[in-house]
Formats: C-alpha cells, structure tokens, sequence
C-alpha cells in the first residue's frame, strides 16, 4: 500500500528522491515493476484484466513509438529518452486497474494525492506572501508582479497545471463528502489550490480550467454556468489578475510573442515539420526536455506542437485519437449514469482536471514533467476504477480506523 500512497504523492516523492543518487531516476521504474508482478500473479490465478475503448489505440500508439525508435537507429539514445518521455507513465494504466480493485482503495489514493497538493498549495502561498525571488523573464515588462508561485516544480506554468488538476478534484471530493469534517477539509484544500494557482499568474493555466469548468458544468446541470461565469467576472476585477489578463490584448505582447516567445516558437513548430511533414524529425529531437539536453533545441510551449514536430501529422493525430478516446470512454462511465454513481462529484471534478490539463497542453509542456505526465494517467486509472460496474454500494469518502491503518 505504501508504494501505491507514492505514487499519489508523486511531485514530491519525485522531488525528495531524485536529491538521492541513482535512486530519484528508478524509483517509479521500480514500483511499476512491483505492481506488474503482481498483475502477472493475478492473472496466473485466475483474474482478466478489464478491456478498455483506448486499450487498442494505446497499444497502436505504443508501437508507432516503438517504429520511431527502430527506425532512427543512429540516434538510437535520444529517441529511446524521447520514447520514455511520452510513453513511459502510460503504462500504469494497464497495471494500476488489474492491481487496486476496490473503490475505498481508489478513493483512498486521490485523497492522499489532495493531501500532498494541499502541502504544495501552502507552500507555493508561502512563496507568494515572503515574495521569493524569481528570474526576471517569468514577469511581461510593465508588470508590477514582484513574484509568481512555482513551489517544487520550479516553473510556474507547470506549478499552475497541477492546480487545475487539484482544484476541481478537491471541491468534487469536498461535495461527495458525507460529513461536514471532511468538507471543510477538502473544500479548505480547494481553496488552497485556487489561491495558489491565482498565484502563479499563469493565464494558461487559468484559461484551461475555466474552459474545463464550462464543459463539465454543461454536462452536469448547464445552471452551474452561471456560478462559474459569475466567479470568473469576479476574479477578472481583481487588479493584478485584471492586469494579466488584458495583457493579451495588447499588440505589443503579441508582438514580442512573435519575435521570441510563444507565437515564434509555435512557428518555428510549422518551419520544422513542413520539411517532414508526416513523420517529423524523430522522438527526442525537438521542442522539449530531451531536445534541449541533447541538440541544445528551445521549447516550443505547447505540447502538441512538440509532438508534430517530432512524429509529424501521424504521431500528432494518433496521439489526439489516444487522448480523445480516453476522454469519451470516461464521459461515458461517468456521466450516462452520473446521478446513480457513487461520488459522482467527485468523478465529475476529476474529469474536468484531466480535461483541463489537455486544454493546457496546447500553451506548455505540460507531460514534459514526469509528475503532470504520470498524475494524467493515475487519474485515468482511478476513474477506471471508481467507475466499475458491480460492488455498486456508496462509499463513504471518510477515512476509516481501518483504511489509516492499511
């Protein structure tokens, strides 16, 4: 149980880990060899794993991959790294759902990974209050910011996905809450996680969540709308939010985006892949982390654009295809029966996390971060969990003597 209570807590057990040597790079390595040994013992028992929509596209999405790396053998070292760096933490979700069967043991894990995005909202708060130091590139000339929240992640941006995951997950778990100790708890995690992202000051993180909210709230009950839109305007009046915002309007901030920021780089995207437009130049060769330790290459700041430039057209689409599988298999476990679901709140907020962090994608390299690329998918696991059919009782999102204890 400890290991899987790790990996909920994953950015900071990544983070205290890798101080260590040797052990920081293969301690998740570790755990999903543990957990498929014991899917393999399962099996060999008797138990199936449960056939998901996605599990083919997965696999297809796999071997593509695993094509690109054949195929480029002389740079076999960069497109191997490129290859872990997109496929590796997709393997949980064959592993995690054949290995945690109960609902409690779900629940459980998304609660201790609010527990660790509560101590890394305060600290990011704690940043923001004593105005930690911070390069001057993270703050638009003009600006009156004298700092922004990145806590252990070391980026804002990045700092500003992980709350968009945990903020709509907090106020899900706070509403499926069966007593008011838990929802003061989880709601006071909320709200934490929102004070925080406001603090970074990162406008896509911002915008993602609140596209999430509108889609998630259309599919719930479309009067919740008008709540998200009302707390919108409220925080747009903000001034420093006001200020960040209406950025965006000026001609001089996409100006400068054209000549060395976003805009630039999403074009330099388009110079790339216009000379492979299919295929791209090969995993680990453009536009992220590998890229840039290995042939000194920029970040394109934008997950998809990064993708096209390394795969071409057919990684891109088939990794849209993977993404919007998963989202419409989740859609159907969790909102055909929303109101009979246990926890649907929960579920819902969970949902519109995942969904959020896609919208992000297309502004940041989010799923460059091992941390943001792996929660994706323990949150895909979960939800596949949770949304079982059969062992249909309410479960109660408490903790139990029992469950403190395992």
């Amino acid at each position: 149980m400890w290991a899987l209570i790790s990996l909920a807590c994953f950015p900071i057990v990544d983070y205290v880990l890798r101080l260590l040597p040797i052990v920081g790079s293969i301690w998740d390595k570790l755990i999903l060899l543990g957990l498929a040994l014991i899917a393999v013992y399962r099996f060999v028992a008797g138990d199936r794993f449960e056939r998901l929509p996605y599990h083919r596209v997965m696999i297809a999405f796999l071997a593509l991959g695993a094509a690109y790396v054949a195929i480029d053998l002389p740079f076999f070292a960069a497109d191997f790294e490129g290859f872990r760096a997109v496929y590796w933490y997709m393997l949980f979700v064959f592993v995690l759902p054949f290995v945690v069967r109960e609902r409690e043991t779900a629940l459980q894990l998304v609660r201790f990974s609010l527990y660790a995005g509560l101590l890394i909202s305060l600290h990011g708060i704690y940043q923001y209050i004593v105005k930690t130091p911070i390069p001057p590139n993270w703050i638009d000339a003009g600006e009156s910011l004298r700092t922004r929240a990145f806590s252990l992640f070391g980026s804002p941006n990045i700092m500003g996905s992980y709350m968009i995951l945990l903020f709509p997950t907090a106020v899900g778990m706070a509403w499926s809450a069966s007593s008011w100790r838990q929802r003061i708890l989880f709601g006071g995690i909320a709200l934490a996680a929102m004070m925080a992202l406001l603090f970074t000051f990162t406008r896509g993180a911002w915008l993602a969540l609140f596209v999430a909210l509108v889609i998630t709230a259309a599919l719930i009950d479309r009067r919740l709308l008008i709540l998200i839109l009302v707390a919108a305007v409220a925080a747009f009046f903000i001034p420093k939010i006001h200020t960040r915002v209406t950025q965006l309007f000026d001609p001089l901030y996409w100006m400068k985006a054209a000549k060395d920021g976003r805009v630039y780089r999403w074009l330099l995207a388009y110079d790339v892949v216009r000379n492979n437009p299919f295929f791209g130049t090969g995993l680990g060769h453009f536009g992220g982390a590998v890229a840039a330790r290995r042939f000194n290459a920029m970040y394109v700041d934008n997950y998809y654009a990064k993708t096209i430039g390394e795969m071409g057209l057919v990684g891109l689409f088939a990794m849209l295809a993977l993404f919007w599988t998963v989202m419409q298999n989740l859609y159907k476990r969790i909102f055909k029966p929303l109101r009979s679901r246990p926890n649907w709140p929960l579920l819902a907020g969970m949902f519109a996390g995942l969904l959020a962090l896609l919208v992000q994608n297309a502004v940041e390299n989010v799923f460059e971060v091992p941390a943001m690329n792996f929660l994706f998918w323990f949150y895909v696991s979960l939800l596949v969990i949770l949304t079982r059919t059969g062992d249909t009782h309410t479960v109660d999102t408490s903790l139990t003597r029992e469950e403190y204890t395992t």
